[in-house]
């Protein structure tokens, strides 16, 4: 007995050591949360780059159909957003140092998240509309914990942060445009909304893609750019009326297109004014950068060119609109344009830098063998996939406002190498965060052990 209590007592002396260990470096509690929303961004968009090539004939012939739609949420819920609350749920309570109130809910809302994510893009496949308004309110809830999680940190400092307020305002799109795509869904059930169905989807999509994910890709990247850029210039104090006017934007083309409202050039062109003074600041800091150019900022760069050439396809599907042959066309391009060329490059930069440092702080914190963000890391395949990627999106691009099938399909298919590759390669990254395995690079006599 007296043995077994001094073993019982030596366990509890342990896991409290442990637990200190992880308190003072992971002070604000993020623990291995961003990571879950890694993996499983990660896996959608492995996924999605997969079927890229055998879904592309169905969006040539046009988007509004099952598959076209499976694949753009499997995109944009399970790659993008997935990914953007990983970013949010590992920079926020870092920015306001403030903890996330309920940690273990957010890791609940990775597993509902997850869940809701697969039931709408498997039922969006067979084209089961029921299926996807009971799998989008699985989703909502999983928002509603996302936004309670963010809002406690974020509510203090709107206003006096650019970078806060940008996120604020971010969820609460993301809170409209998931309300948007459940009425939606429940509409093809009941069928009691007025107005046209593309006009609606149109809707939806800018709540979603420019009211929620661009303005987290605006407000990080004022975060992220200047640590990897060391930029001389500061972030200018004006930039929150860019926020501002952004979001004012957002919400008048999205009403316009709802309800029918004259104007939706004009909403059009002030987001595109609205992102140029974006463009005009993240230049001004590349220029006086004191650091060179890595992938991440390539990846930025190239991302910051496709924004300009969805923002050009964008104005002009504000006057043409998608019923057409035309303007269908224009349509596909501009996804593939905003989705893939401007919002994934900034996902995937920002990875190469995000991930691996998560890695190596959860490791940290679980008191395992510190490694480095270079050895966590394989940079030989980041040319093949930055070349590929841009490359094939140029060609599938092209091919798709000219209505050339067989190239929008060559151009998707080395899209999706090189999504397969980076996945390939970052799920390897992120593995270490749930083993205690070192890289082969940490296993070297002659390395220097990190502190």
């Amino acid at each position: 007995m007296p043995e077994e209590h001094t073993k019982a007592e030596h366990d509890r002396e342990v896991t409290a050591a442990h637990g200190k260990r992880a308190a003072a470096i992971d002070p604000l509690g993020v623990g291995r949360t961003p990571l879950h929303f890694f993996v499983v961004a990660v896996l959608f968009f492995a996924g999605g780059a997969a079927a890229l090539p055998f879904v592309t004939p169905a969006i040539a012939e046009y988007f509004y159909q099952a598959t076209p739609l499976a694949l753009t949420h499997s995109m944009t819920l399970g790659w993008i957003t997935a990914g953007v609350m990983g970013v949010m749920y590992r920079y926020v309570p870092a920015l306001t140092r403030r903890p996330i109130p309920f940690p273990r809910a957010a890791i609940v809302q990775c597993v509902i998240y997850t869940i809701g994510v697969s039931g709408i893009v498997a039922h969006f496949a067979i084209g089961v509309w029921f299926g996807i308004w009971l799998a989008a309110i699985v989703l909502i809830v999983a928002i509603l914990i996302f936004a309670a999680n963010m809002f406690s940190c974020l509510w203090p400092r709107v206003r006096d942060g650019v970078v806060e307020t940008g996120m604020f305002l971010a969820v609460c799109f993301l809170l409209l445009a998931g309300s948007l795509g459940f009425t939606l869904a429940l509409d093809k059930s009941y069928d009691f909304l007025g107005g046209s169905v593309l006009t609606n989807l149109a809707s939806h999509v800018h709540l979603a893609a420019v009211g929620w994910v661009t303005m987290v890709i605006v407000a990080v990247s004022y975060r992220m750019l200047p640590a990897f850029l060391l930029p001389k210039l500061r972030l200018p104090r004006n930039a929150i009326w860019q926020i501002y006017a952004l979001a004012a934007a957002v919400l008048g083309l999205a009403f316009a297109l709802l309800f029918g409202l004259r104007g939706t050039p004009a909403w059009a062109i002030l987001i595109v004014l609205a992102l140029a003074s974006y463009v005009a600041t993240i230049a001004g800091m590349v220029r006086s950068r004191r650091m060179p150019l890595d992938w991440t900022t390539r990846h930025a760069l190239t991302g910051l060119g496709w924004l300009g050439v969805s923002a050009l396809l964008g104005i002009i599907l504000s006057f043409t609109g998608a019923q057409g042959e035309a303007g269908a066309r224009i349509a596909s391009a501009y996804g593939f344009a905003g989705l893939l060329g401007f919002i994934s490059n900034f996902i995937i930069g920002m990875s190469y830098q995000l991930f691996a440092g998560s890695v190596a702080r959860a490791r940290a914190g679980q008191g395992w063998i510190a490694v480095t963000i270079a050895e966590l890391s394989k940079p030989r395949p980041r040319t093949l996939v930055f070349s590929a990627f841009n490359g094939g999106l140029a060609i599938a691009v092209a091919a798709l406002l000219s209505g050339f099938v067989p190239a929008a399909v060559v151009g998707a298919a080395a899209i999706g190498v090189a999504g397969l590759i980076y996945s390939a390669v970052t799920l390897w990254t992120l593995s270490f965060a749930y083993r205690r395995a070192v890289p082969r690079a940490a296993k070297s006599a002659l390395r220097a052990v990190p502190s």
